[in-house]
């Protein structure tokens, strides 16, 4: 069963603010800017090439961040980064909105401890049914009170 990931507001507005500023501007008016780089790469193809790689991988993150429950794993997709992890494996589940990075794009998250003192934060957007997704397969994770 897939979940895609809950997106804040403010979180979409900087993702694609940044993306954005990453991918038109060294288009069309590649000589905008500082540019402190060494000559060879002073071309103004490889600005291009390099912002856009940037830009795209923001958007990336964007559209394909989610997490699937299959079988007896769940599986964190974020743009181009994947972790598995084993249901059997999860401790508990709580809530968190610890600000830091995470494959999440909202700051209401759920953070999994797994495994020998492994933690990660994620941030379906339906966290109960998520949460009872994951409990079918293993009933022995601990969970505080989740809102929604």
């Amino acid at each position: 069963m897939y979940f895609p990931s809950k997106k804040d507001l403010w979180l979409s507005i900087t993702y694609w603010l940044f993306a954005l500023f990453f991918i038109i501007p060294p288009i069309f008016f590649p000589n905008f800017g500082v540019w402190i780089s060494p000559s060879f790469l002073d071309k103004p193809w490889i600005k291009i090439f390099t912002l856009s790689l940037i830009g795209l991988c923001l958007l990336w993150i964007w559209l394909k961040t989610g997490y699937t429950i299959k079988s007896d794993v769940l599986t964190i997709q974020y743009g181009p980064f994947k972790w598995t992890i084993k249901i059997a494996e999860i401790h508990s589940v709580t809530e968190t909105k610890n600000p830091f990075t995470a494959p999440a794009l909202s700051i209401d998250k759920l953070e999994i401890n797994y495994g020998k003192f492994k933690t990660i934060a994620i941030s379906p957007k339906n966290k109960t049914e998520f949460i009872d997704q994951l409990r079918k397969q293993n009933i022995n994770i601990r969970t505080d009170k989740i809102n929604g």
